[in-house]
């Protein structure tokens, strides 16, 4: 599916964190060539768990109370089902025709998967698998967000150069929005009233007002194809990992400038995700490395090897399950 070459990195380490600095949550990492999910600890620069999946594994999100992760595999079309103290899947159903980006309503009962084949975004029952809703919306959809109420799903229809946005409750298509060339990955502000699009192909962040008619209210020139993109626990700060480029673009939410200090992520980093106030992580998939972040600094703080191609990752809820 993707193509790649390996560089050679040396790169400077800071320390570890200080006694001041909150502790982060475990961070499940998913690992597509290696078929595997890792649980991290991104404090300890260590792995505490590898938990064995089906073929290809691509997108993952955890339900809010932290004990459970739902894993997508496109290829296969299927979600699983991993039950996290137990370190075991405990059910796969089918999902579509190519199940990618996914995400777990505030309540935990329902799942939402963009089909990229399918072209479609579907609900599923959580506890069954079992299909109660679906929409036609844009060609190719990939990543997506819920808002903080569970009532809103933004998706990046990246062939059709958009963002849809589904009512939840009734499975309707209530908006589209333009955006840049081939949208990809979406992040929200913690009050939900600014949604943030990585635009792979034309190399620009999209920044969309989510009021009740959504629109883009600024585009922002942030790097060589940008593939993740995640927002700091005060929406101050938008952090994107740039996939060519292999750097780290911070873009300041107030002002839209963008820090100087861009440190190279890797060869190929894909998804990223922020812990904690000051912790992020990204994954680079042609090292097979997690690569921990200060947020406030934009330090490199050090790198985790996990399993072959690695493609995503998410900060599970703070002491929902033992480290080990």
């Amino acid at each position: 599916m993707l193509a790649f070459a390996v560089s050679t990195l040396a790169v400077p380490f800071a320390a570890g964190p200080s006694r001041a600095e909150p502790p982060s949550p475990l961070m499940a990492v998913v690992s597509q060539k290696a078929a595997e999910v890792a649980l991290v600890d991104i404090d300890a620069r260590a792995v505490r768990a590898v938990i064995g999946v089906a073929a290809v594994p691509a997108g993952l999100a955890a339900s809010p109370d932290g004990a459970t992760l739902y894993v997508t595999h496109p290829d296969l079309s299927l979600v699983s089902r991993i039950d996290l103290a137990a370190r075991r899947v405990t059910a796969t159903f089918k999902a579509g025709l190519e199940p990618f980006g996914i995400a777990v309503t505030p309540d935990g009962r329902a799942l939402l998967v963009s089909d990229w084949s399918g072209d479609a975004l579907i609900r599923l029952d959580a506890a069954t698998g079992a299909e109660t809703g679906r929409v036609a919306i844009g060609k190719a959809p990939a990543g997506l967000v819920l808002d903080a109420a569970g009532a809103l799903a933004y998706v990046a229809d990246r062939e059709s150069n958009q963002v849809s946005v589904v009512r939840v409750a009734d499975m309707s298509r209530v908006a589209t929005v333009p955006v840049g060339r081939a949208p990809f990955a979406l992040a929200l502000s913690p009050s939900s009233d600014r949604l943030y699009v990585a635009n792979v192909q034309s190399g620009d962040l999209s920044i969309l007002d989510t009021g009740a008619a959504p629109r883009e209210i600024a585009r922002v020139k942030i790097g060589l194809m940008p593939y993740g993109v995640a927002v700091t626990p005060d929406g101050s700060r938008v952090l994107v990992s740039n996939q060519q480029s292999g750097r780290l673009a911070v873009l300041d939410a107030g002002t839209r400038a963008i820090a100087p200090e861009q440190p190279r992520l890797g060869s190929f980093p894909e998804g990223i995700a922020v812990a904690s106030p000051t912790r992020a992580a990204a994954v680079d998939w042609a090292e097979d490395e997690v690569v921990v972040i200060d947020i406030g600094t934009s330090a490199l703080l050090g790198r985790i090897k996990v399993g072959t191609s690695p493609r995503n990752l998410i900060a599970l809820p703070m002491g929902a399950i033992s480290p080990r």
